[in-house]
C-alpha cells in the first residue's frame, strides 16, 4: 500500500503510544494555576502560537482544513478564516506553520504547494508568494513539516527565513543529507535567497534512512539558531554568518544513538515492516521547542522527548492494532543549562500522562500544555513548577 507524505506525516504527528522499563526519572513537580479553553465548535486546532502583543493574542490553525484562528488571552474566538473551497482567492492544501510578526502581519506557510500568505489583523490576505516560483524553482518547502523561522526588513526589503531544501535531491537518498540545505533566507521582493546550514556531521540522518521527519526544528535566540531533529538527541547551534556550528551533546538517560534502515529502501517496505520498530520501539522521538526559559542569571533550553519502548519482544506490524492495544509511551521533559559551555548537564523529569509537549513559556516561567485526547474542546493548562533544583545542574 502506497502512503502519501501527508498521510505519513499525520501518522507520526497524531499517533501516541508506549513505555520503557529499567530507567527511573523524577516526576515533574508542578501546580495547575489556570486553564485556557479555546472557543471552537467546528474545526480542529492542531497548533498554537502565542505572541505577546498589546492584548496577548493567541493564534491557532487547523492543518487539514486550512483554517486560521485568532483568540484573545481568555480563549474567546475573535476571528477565523478558511483557505480552502474557494472561500478566499487562494486555496491551500494544508497549513504547515504560522508566524505572527505583529497584530496586523501574520504569515501562514503551506506545506503542500509552497505558498506563503501574509494576513492582516482580520486574517484577510494582504500578499502572497509561491516560494518555488519566487526562487526560480530552486527552493522547496513542501514536506512533512515546515517552519517560518524569522522575518526581517533589511535595507527596505522584506526577508523571510524558512525551513527549506534543495529540490534537486530526494530525501530517500544519502546524497540528500550530504548536500541539501536546512533553511533559506529569501528576499520576498527579488526572489534572491541564501541557503543556510547543512545536516551536521554528527547527525544520524547522514547514516540512516528514516523515511520522514528529516526536517529540523529551529529556535532563534539572540541571533543564534538552535537546531534539533526528531530522531537526533543532540542540539546544534548555528550562525547565519558561518558554516561552523557548535554541538550540545546529549548526556541524559534516553538513547544516545538513533537506528534507521539502509538508504534505497522503498517507502512501502518501510511502512509495512519497519515503521513501528523505528519510530516507536527503537528510537526516542523529540518534539519541537518554541521558547527558552530565562532566569536572572541562567538560560535553559527545554524540550520534550518521547521515550522509545526498547522492547525485546515487539511484534506489532499494524498501526491500528498498535494504537488500540499497544503499550503507551512516556514523555520526558529535558532542561540543559546553556551557561555551562564546557560540560553541558541535562536534567530530566517524567511528565504526567495527560501531557505530551509544552507550547509556550511565559515571562514568569509558567509552562503551557495542551491536554492529550481532547475530543470536545481544546484547552491549555497553565502550570507553575519548581525549578529550584535546576540550579544544581
Amino acid at each position: 500500500m502506497k502512503v502519501s507524505r501527508l498521510t505519513f506525516f499525520l501518522l507520526i504527528i497524531f499517533v501516541t503510544s508506549c513505555s520503557k522499563e529499567g530507567v527511573d526519572y523524577e516526576e515533574f513537580d508542578f501546580s495547575l494555576i489556570g486553564t485556557i479553553r479555546l472557543e471552537n465548535e467546528i474545526f480542529s486546532i492542531h497548533n498554537i502560537e502565542f505572541k505577546n502583543f498589546n492584548d496577548s493574542l493567541i493564534y491557532g490553525y487547523d492543518i487539514l482544513k486550512a483554517v486560521v484562528f485568532k483568540f484573545d488571552s481568555q480563549g474567546n474566538l475573535l476571528k477565523s478564516n478558511r483557505f480552502q473551497n474557494g472561500e478566499n482567492e487562494i486555496d491551500l492544501s494544508y497549513i504547515g506553520h504560522l508566524l505572527p510578526v505583529n497584530e496586523d502581519s501574520i504569515f501562514v506557510l503551506e506545506s503542500g504547494f509552497g505558498n506563503l500568505l501574509l494576513l492582516d489583523k482580520d486574517l484577510e490576505i494582504r500578499n502572497s508568494w509561491n516560494i518555488l516560483k519566487l526562487t526560480g524553482g530552486n527552493v522547496s518547502i513542501a514536506g512533512s513539516r515546515n517552519q517560518i523561522i524569522n522575518f526581517q526588513i533589511l535595507d527596505s526589503d522584506p526577508y523571510i527565513t524558512l525551513t527549506a531544501s534543495n529540490k534537486n535531491y530526494f530525501s530517500s537518498q544519502k546524497d540528500y543529507f550530504e548536500n541539501t540545505f536546512l533553511a533559506a533566507k529569501i528576499n520576498l521582493n527579488s526572489g534572491e535567497y541564501k541557503p543556510l546550514f547543512k545536516y551536521p556531521n554528527e547527525s544520524p540522518y547522514r547514516e540512516n534512512l528514516f523515511w520522514g521527519n528529516e526536517v529540523p526544528y529551529f529556535l532563534l535566540h539572540k541571533n543564534e539558531f538552535f537546531v534539533t531533529f526528531p530522531l537526533d538527541p543532540n542540539i546544534y547551534i548555528f550562525s547565519e554568518e558561518s558554516e561552523d556550528y557548535r554541538v550540545i551533546p546529549y548526556s541524559g538517560k534516553l538513547n544516545k544513538e538513533a537506528v534507521g534502515v539502509k538508504f534505497g529502501m522503498y517507502q512501502d517496505e518501510f511502512l509495512s515492516n519497519h515503521y513501528l520498530e523505528v519510530f516507536h520501539n527503537k528510537n526516542d522521538f523529540y518534539l519541537a521547542s518554541k521558547n527558552m526559559f530565562l532566569t536572572e542569571d541562567q538560560t535553559f533550553f527545554i524540550r520534550v522527548g518521547r521515550k522509545a519502548l526498547n522492547s525485546g519482544n515487539f511484534n506489532y506490524k499494524d498501526l491500528n492494532t498498535f494504537n488500540n492495544s499497544g503499550p503507551k509511551h512516556e514523555y520526558i521533559i529535558q532542561f540543559v543549562d546553556l551557561n555551562q559551555q564546557i560540560e553541558y548537564k541535562w536534567k530530566e523529569f517524567i511528565l504526567p500522562e495527560e501531557y505530551i509537549n509544552f507550547i509556550h513559556i511565559d515571562q514568569n516561567g509558567n509552562l503551557y500544555f495542551n491536554r492529550e485526547n481532547q475530543d470536545e474542546e481544546y484547552s491549555i493548562d497553565v502550570l507553575t513548577w519548581s525549578f529550584n533544583d535546576l540550579s544544581k545542574l
